[in-house]
């Protein structure tokens, strides 16, 4: 391993995102060709933010993973591999095909203990780029925030605890309302009860990234609130307009649907997971969060995580930011 890297790659989901995040992007020679589509900001803050920075760098082959050659011909002193896109073997497979140094990583998530492994992943990340101090911070601040929503939250009485339904989330292609994820990051942070835990769950048997549920069991938790990945907000609509009977669900009865920003857009949205979490407790608890204002926190946190207050940018791509849904 060399002892400055001065010039990386980072291949499959998630990876590019963390290097952005540890402000590291100078040292990047190259990206997928996703990364340079300009049609994946709709989703993907980190792209939104530094697209004319990408859109300059030679591609590297395609999504999950590139090319070989193509990364070879880059000339990087180090690749980073996300595990999304490929087990051990395959990133031994790059070292030993193109004899640079292959770090694997595992970017984890911001539910539950899988955000330890998303810290060790900057750590080792901001080990190998010189970034140990903005690791550190990240690390810190995330928490710090967590730690506030919990705060914010932790007291309430489970009986004034909304049942609340995230839906549309996508996984490898768009999804609609039956769609979900559990555990939900956004959730979680606030203490709000996941439909899905009105069931009887193993949460090992709950895989990470988005499912789907069936119609009987949406139509049976009844939740009090339904959230909307904006993302995916036409096909939600569209199941609502071929199947009226989800009007009959007490949140859209209540008018209580709402949209939030896209969480998955190659991996995870770490930033919009926090942003979203203050977005939901304002409309779930209106009095703790009587004194957040949603667009100026939402702007720190991209700044922190970006480099730059990108909300509005962020509203320009989704024809408007978290908000209420009329259906």
């Amino acid at each position: 391993m060399p002892e400055n890297v001065e010039r990386v790659v980072a291949v499959g989901a998630g990876a590019l995102r963390q290097i952005a995040y540890l402000d590291a992007l100078d040292k990047v020679v190259g990206v997928e060709s996703n990364e340079k589509d300009d049609t994946d900001t709709i989703t993907a803050v980190y792209t939104l933010v530094n697209f004319d920075k990408m859109a300059d760098l030679p591609e590297i082959g395609p999504s999950h993973g590139g090319d070989i050659e193509l990364i070879a011909a880059a000339e990087p002193q180090v690749i980073f591999f996300s595990r999304i896109s490929g087990d051990v073997s395959d990133a031994e497979d790059y070292q030993t095909k193109t004899g640079i140094p292959v770090i694997y990583i595992d970017v984890g998530d911001m539910a539950g203990e899988s955000r330890n492994t998303t810290y060790q992943c900057w750590q080792l990340c901001g080990k190998v780029l010189g970034k140990t101090e903005r690791a550190n911070e990240l690390q810190e601040y995330t928490e710090q925030l967590i730690a506030d929503l919990n705060a914010r939250t932790e007291n309430i009485p489970d009986e004034e605890k909304p049942l609340a339904y995230p839906c549309g989330l996508s996984y490898k292609a768009s999804k609609g309302i039956l769609s979900t994820q559990y555990p939900f990051a956004s959730l979680e942070f606030i203490n709000v009860r996941h439909a899905l835990d009105e069931d009887e769950i193993d949460d090992e048997e709950i895989p990470t990234y988005a499912f789907s549920v069936d119609q009987e069991n949406l139509f049976a938790w009844d939740p009090d609130v339904i959230f909307v990945d904006l993302s995916n907000l036409e096909l939600v609509t569209d199941d609502v307009e071929r199947s009226p009977s989800y009007k009959d669900l007490k949140a859209f009865n209540e008018d209580n649907v709402h949209g939030f920003l896209p969480v998955s857009a190659y991996h995870r949205n770490y930033g919009s997971v926090l942003v979203n979490s203050y977005y939901m407790g304002s409309v779930l608890y209106p009095d703790e969060f009587a004194d957040v204002d949603v667009d100026e926190k939402a702007d720190e946190i991209y700044e922190m995580f970006l480099g730059e207050p990108a909300y509005d940018a962020v509203k320009d791509e989704l024809g408007g930011g978290a908000r209420k849904l009329s259906f």
